[in-house]
Formats: structure tokens, sequence, C-alpha cells
């Protein structure tokens, strides 16, 4: 995928997510809102028990709006209405061009019938599945298209409305409207399409208590994303000031650029900032979605450069005390001349349940999803979703630069 479509593809998804945030901050006290819908993006359903469907679509690359733009999302909304026709829904397509005039249009008939006919070989696999009592004029009744803002635009916009949400000492740009877009980004993943709604009353809850940003891809696709990670850094400072934190990491080697190539280098630094001096009580430890086969591989890889690591491992057995075990240590005039190991190193897919033994003070998801095994209860959890080395040891006041 190349650097533009990828950038392309983030904005559609932010998009979609300031889109549904805002039905969300803007609905009355009764509605219920599906994030990824049963029928389209966002789904609003009202105390009355009419439903509006929503589909998102961003082309800031194009000039002009033409019928074809709309073809999918409109086979796809006449598909669901085709199965449900007395169905109380209306559908919208929500769509950003750049040169046309903000506003809700009717979709003319002539539009629908060019998409009917189409000769695109995946779109008419939707038109044949549809019934031969299919009514395009009684579709088109619960059909419209509207012309929405910029990505930029929206954006204002919806930090707008959740600043009109009344939380107090809560900083819009750099905690609600970042966590809101990491909470919309979550529901979206989920499978279950019950856990995926959410009211304005939740969404309020959920801003209210919180009081760190969540790092995540989309938060850092943000405009401000250096904004959020010094503020993160100031966050998180007041934690790694105190040598006495139990610090576990959960790192999702799937999600940061160059990992095998910088994992070792980014461990060795940690230990150098924070675990190198006898005030220095608790040796971290980092769980890797990996097997035993590659965290003794990295083992190794750590021994040669003057790390020790502490696998749990006793022969080819995984023993949990034995992992959880402190290090010994031999300190001379203040300082440390040796310790047992330096980390303790977690084969998370070889040993699932074995990060829930014993509950450490802090746990940093280094990951855009907390994996299901993890208990988050009785621990202090912070996401910090971001995709490399660089960023995490600045956040975690390592390093002075994220760059």
């Amino acid at each position: 995928m190349s650097d533009r479509i990828a950038d392309s593809t983030i904005k559609g998804f932010l998009y979609q997510f300031n889109k549904t945030i805002l039905e969300i901050a803007n609905a009355d006290d009764e509605d219920v809102i599906t994030v990824e819908g049963v029928v389209e993006d966002v789904d609003v359903l009202s105390a009355s028990g009419e439903l509006e469907a929503i589909q998102c679509k961003y082309h800031e690359s194009k000039d002009k709006f033409t019928p074809s733009l709309i073809f999918k999302p409109l086979l796809q909304m006449a598909e669901s209405y085709d199965k449900n026709p007395t169905a109380k829904i209306k559908y919208t397509i929500f769509i950003f061009i750049p040169n046309e005039v903000h506003g809700e249009k009717e979709i003319e008939r002539t539009t629908l019938e060019s998409a009917l006919a189409t000769t695109d070989k995946s779109l008419s696999k939707i038109v044949s599945r549809l019934s031969n009592n299919f009514d395009n004029d009684e579709f088109l009744k619960n059909t419209r298209i509207v012309f929405g803002p910029s990505l930029d635009e929206i954006e204002g916009s919806t930090k707008t409305a959740l600043d009109l949400l009344g939380i107090q000492g809560s900083d819009v740009d750099t905690l609600l409207y970042p966590n809101s877009i990491a909470k919309i980004a979550k529901l979206s993943s989920i499978k279950d399409e019950t856990e995926r709604q959410i009211t304005k009353a939740k969404l309020y809850s959920y801003l209210s208590n919180a009081t760190h940003t969540a790092i995540s891809k989309w938060t850092l696709a943000l405009k401000n994303r250096r904004e959020i990670l010094k503020l993160i850094k100031q966050q998180l400072s007041s934690s790694f000031s105190q040598n006495s934190r139990d610090r576990y990491f959960y790192i999702n080697k799937n999600e940061i650029d160059d990992y095998e190539e910088k994992v070792v280098v980014f461990f060795g630094n940690y230990i150098k900032k924070y675990y190198s001096k006898p005030s220095h009580l608790k040796p971290p430890t980092f769980i890797i979605n990996d097997n035993f086969e590659a965290i003794r591989d990295l083992e190794s890889r750590l021994y040669k450069k003057g790390i020790k690591a502490n696998t749990g491992l006793v022969g080819n057995d995984f023993e949990v005390e034995y992992f959880f075990r402190d290090p010994m240590k031999k300190i001379i005039s203040n300082n440390i001349e040796e310790r047992e190991f330096d980390l303790r190193l977690l084969a998370m897919d070889s040993e699932k349940e074995a990060i829930n033994h014993r509950k450490g003070d802090d746990l940093y998801l280094v990951s855009s999803k907390t994996p299901n095994n993890i208990e988050l209860t009785d621990v202090n959890f912070y996401q910090v979703g971001t995709s490399n080395f660089n960023e995490l040891e600045y956040v975690i006041g390592i390093r002075n630069s994220h760059e």
C-alpha cells in the first residue's frame, strides 16, 4: 500500500470516527448508537424505534461529485432495505468532496437506475441478490445523500460538541478528543454488536473518568500529534519518577516498526535508565506476543549485550514462581556489581495466563488492542499504542525527542 493510499485510508476512518462522536454527543439521552452498526458505519436508534443508518465516505482527491462514487453504498443500502422494507430505517450517505456545497440532497432516480445497471462484477453481485419486489421509489423515499465538511472542519465541530458536554478540568484537544477517537476505534473492532453500542451518557462517563490520554495509531494520526505525545510524557512522568514501581509492558511486536532490529536496543536503554542503580528496586517485566522459541532467541541476543533475562524456563518447562522471583544481587560501595537478571521476558503465546499470576503496579499496553487474556483489574494500565520505539522511549522519559 502506497503512503498516499494509506494516508487516505486513515483519513477515511478518522472522518467516520468524528461523525460517530458527533452523533453521540448530539444524541438524545435515550438514543442508542451502534459503532460499525448492523446496517451501516453508524446506526442511530431513537426512542421512537426509528433508525438512521449512516455510511461515511471521504473523497478529498476528487474534484467533483459523480454518481458512480456512491454506487457501492447505495446498492448496499438497497440490499438492506430489500430484506426488510417495512422497517423504520432512514439511510444516509455522508460524503465529503472538496468542491461540493455542504448540505442534504435527494438521490435522483437515474442515479439508482445507473447503479442497478452497473457492469462492475462486485457490484453486480449485490444487484443479483435484490428481489423482484424491490421498489426503487419507496427505497429512495428513505434514502438521502449529505455532503459533509472536510476532515479539519468536522474535527472542529466534534471538539465543540465535546466541549459542550461540560466535563470540568479536561482539555478538549489533548484529552477529550483523542480519547473519544480511541474509544470509537476500539468499539469498532469488537465483534459482538451489542458491545459496540454506546449512549451519550456512557461516553460522558468514560471521558469524565479518563485521567490519561490514550495513545493509538488513530490518536497519533491527528494533527496535534506532537502536542499529544508531549502531554502523555508529562502524564507518565510522575509514575516513572518512582523507583519502587513494579512495571509490566505488553508489547505487540506486530505493531512496532523494525521490532526485530530495535527491541534489544530498547531493552538496553530501559535498563540503563530505570534498572541500573541500587535505588531501582523492581526489575521490569516485558510480555511479548511470541512463543518460547522466539523468546529464547531474544534472550540469547540480550545476553550478548550484557543483559540477563529471566524467561521462567527451567529446562523446557515454564515455572511461574521461578519467573516471578526477585533477582539476587551483589552491592558493593553502593554500586550494583551484579544482578541475577535484569528483566523478565514472558512469551505470551506460550503462557497466556502467566501475566495474571502476579500483578504489578503499572501495566503499559504497547498495542492498539488489549489481549482478551490480560486482566486489567487492580492495576494501573495505560494504552501506549505507538508504532515505534523512539516514541515509546520519549513518552516514558528515556529520551528527549520522539524523532
